[in-house]
């Protein structure tokens, strides 16, 4: 009888036991060897699927990777962060508040991840999933992410062009596109818009493959240069200008802003004869003119640069042009030595940006004949004038003069 009470009492703890662990199986899991587990992590949420540790998740260049991280707390941590890392990848991480996590609880938190855009068409990377505090790591996982690109999509890599034009002229655009789809990028065109003043402009670069090939050439980037020219009669402001790179499948624009300024603010530099002969130890004249067509006076500053040996000097280094008006100006050039010569003046406006720039060349060559030479002719010229005076005089000296004729006196 005793044993028979042992056995059903022994069969009843055993069937409690069971009970417990069907109704609570998660705490039946993580209550055995845990005692120096602070949490665990389940999975990670990518999307609408889940992946655990080791799984490999489908994913595209440059989107951004929302992921909401899934784990439960074992015994009490405090300052805990959870971090999301694309191993080998510099800057490529993520991590979050400080928070503390309580025993026996299940916690979400959610995350954002920009996916590299540089990536072969396809390409492996790994996700790594952190949970750390001040202690150290806590628990981790890693998920496989394979990152392919999107079938199309074009990338305008970097666009060269000024800021800043004036009304008239023509401006050019260095614009870089690249092919970061998987497939072909086919009759690729670059377009430079300025909607405001009506202007379209576009350049054919062809057929872009999504990796560089041998045979037959072709490459996945290319340069295009768009020149497009600005109406005399724009109106002076800013304008926003639209680059696309577009094929048949793909399109992406970038947006730069330009400065046009009116026609009348113009300023021109220009000279009548830039290239003068003389000889070493002379000085040479040479001028240039500053036009200014602009609506309102203008002070210019005028800054000179010569190659070695040679020294020129302005006669004016800051000059007053009034509106619609121009001024010249002169400067000086010596060389002692034989040789050719190159130097200009700077023309600079009174907030110090080149408006302008004059080109001139000094061909030197012979000896100046300004001193003892000079002198030698001289001399003669005036020993020759005093051999002219001297026979003048003589012969007038030497000269007799004419008998006055005798009629005598004549009575009548």
């Amino acid at each position: 009888m005793k044993t028979r009470n042992l056995l059903g009492l022994f069969g009843a703890v055993l069937a409690l036991a069971l009970i417990a662990l069907v109704v609570d199986p998660v705490s039946a899991e993580t209550n055995i060897g845990s005692s120096s587990t602070l949490a665990s992590i389940s999975y990670v949420e990518i999307g609408s699927l889940g992946f655990t540790d080791g799984s490999t998740a489908g994913v595209f260049a440059g989107e951004n990777l929302n992921m909401r991280i899934i784990f439960r707390g074992i015994s009490e941590a405090n300052d805990v962060r959870v971090t999301a890392r694309i191993l080998g990848e510099p800057g490529l991480s993520v991590l979050s508040e400080r928070f503390d996590v309580l025993p026996e609880r299940w916690y979400s938190k959610a995350l954002i991840l920009e996916l590299p855009t540089d990536v072969d068409p396809d390409e492996t990377f790994t996700l790594e999933v952190t949970l750390e505090n001040n202690a150290g790591e806590i628990d981790s996982m890693s998920v496989v992410l394979q990152i392919q690109r999107a079938s199309y999509t074009l990338e305008i890599l970097s666009v060269d062009g000024k800021s800043k034009v004036q009304a008239g002229e023509t401006l050019a655009y260095d614009v870089v596109v690249r092919n970061n789809g998987r497939q072909e990028s086919e009759n690729t065109f670059v377009e430079v818009r300025i909607p405001e003043l009506g202007i379209n402009k576009r350049v054919f670069v062809g057929d872009l493959t999504p990796e560089d090939q041998i045979d037959p050439d072709k490459e996945d980037t290319e340069q295009a240069m768009v020149y497009i020219s600005i109406p005399s009669n724009a109106p002076a402001g800013l304008y926003n200008v639209e680059i696309s790179a577009f094929g048949d499948d793909a399109s992406t624009t970038v947006l730069r802003r330009l400065e046009i300024l009116g026609a009348g603010s113009s300023s021109n530099v220009f000279t009548s004869m830039a290239t003068k002969n003389f000889a070493s130890g002379d000085e040479t004249r040479y001028d240039f003119t500053i036009v200014n067509s602009g609506d309102a006076i203008k002070v210019y500053t005028l800054i000179p640069e010569a190659d070695n040996g040679l020294s020129v000097s302005l006669d004016e280094t800051t000059v007053a042009v009034p509106a619609g008006s121009s001024k010249t100006v002169e400067l000086t050039a010596r060389a002692m030595k034989d040789g050719n010569y190159n130097f200009k003046v700077n023309v600079h406006s009174a907030d110090g940006e080149l408006i302008g720039q004059q080109s001139f060349v000094a061909n030197v060559e012979g000896t100046s004949t300004v001193g003892g030479n000079a002198a030698i002719v001289l001399t003669i010229i005036l020993a020759i004038i005093f051999v002219v005076l001297l026979v003048v005089l003589i012969v007038l000296l030497t000269r007799k003069p004419e008998k006055s004729e005798d009629f005598g006196e004549s009575y009548y």
